[in-house]
């Protein structure tokens, strides 16, 4: 991708006409490379051919810990053609003062339940029909922490820093705010149908998610008040699934 100049530098804490060298075709590779390194990962636990299910709930903890890591990691990389860091080039930072969004983020999570309810008395669906819930409904003990730790941590940090920073940030160099958002909260809510069919009905709460959180890294030019709305969001789901 050429190397164009960032109209949208001096928002994100650089200085303007920076030059930015990765691109929307970055996010792609990244998103490629999370995949496989999540696959590869599993493979340890195949046995005879299939993942046994006393070994599904390690499998999936340490596959997403793998694709989280391949995604921050590859783009870790792609900075190196911008201004050289994951906070500077995506905004990937954590301030304890922004603490209040998890809340908000909880709120937003108990309003998307009651907005998808109609869907889901539509299709007599349940949160069972998303793989991520039948497999850990049953977890226990240490698989328990893991698996909160996962959702409420490095989900959270990966995808935001996926979507938020590098998607959203490459599609302000290409349209305005509002339709960047819009992408960026669109393919963030598809990605997780697509990875997990079951998850089709949450559509409407994930495009919710995806605005607010995208509107607040637009407004605030990091992924503070983002990573935070979504470990809020997370955090029902993980209170219903482990009780």
């Amino acid at each position: 991708m050429p190397i164009v100049e960032s109209p949208d530098a001096d928002r994100f804490g650089s200085a303007p006409g920076t030059r930015i060298g990765w691109g929307i075709s970055d996010v792609l590779v990244a998103f490629v490379l999370s995949l496989v390194a999540a696959s590869i990962a599993e493979l340890p636990f195949v046995q005879n051919g299939r993942l046994p299910t006393h070994l599904a709930v390690p499998a999936a903890l340490v596959s997403l810990t793998a694709q989280t890591a391949a995604a921050i990691g590859y783009l870790a990389v792609a900075s190196r053609k911008g201004l050289g860091s994951l906070r500077a080039d995506f905004g990937l930072r954590l301030a304890p003062r922004d603490g209040g969004w998890f809340a908000v983020g909880l709120g937003i999570s108990a309003l998307s339940g009651v907005l998808i309810a109609p869907i889901v008395d539509a299709g007599h669906l349940t949160d069972s029909s998303q793989d991520v819930v039948r497999l850990f409904q049953h977890s226990h003990g240490v698989d328990s922490v893991f698996f909160a730790v996962a959702v409420l941590v490095i989900a959270p940090v990966g995808e935001e820093l996926l979507f938020r920073g590098a998607l959203l940030r490459g599609l302000l160099r290409r349209t305005n705010p509002a339709t960047a958002v819009w992408i960026s909260a669109l393919v963030f809510a598809l990605v997780h149908v697509l990875l997990d069919p079951g998850a089709g009905f949450a559509v409407p709460a994930l495009l919710l998610l995806g605005l607010v959180s995208g509107f607040r890294a637009v407004r605030t030019g990091n992924l503070s008040e983002s990573i935070l709305l979504h470990a809020g969001f997370n955090l029902l789901a993980v209170l219903q699934i482990l009780t």
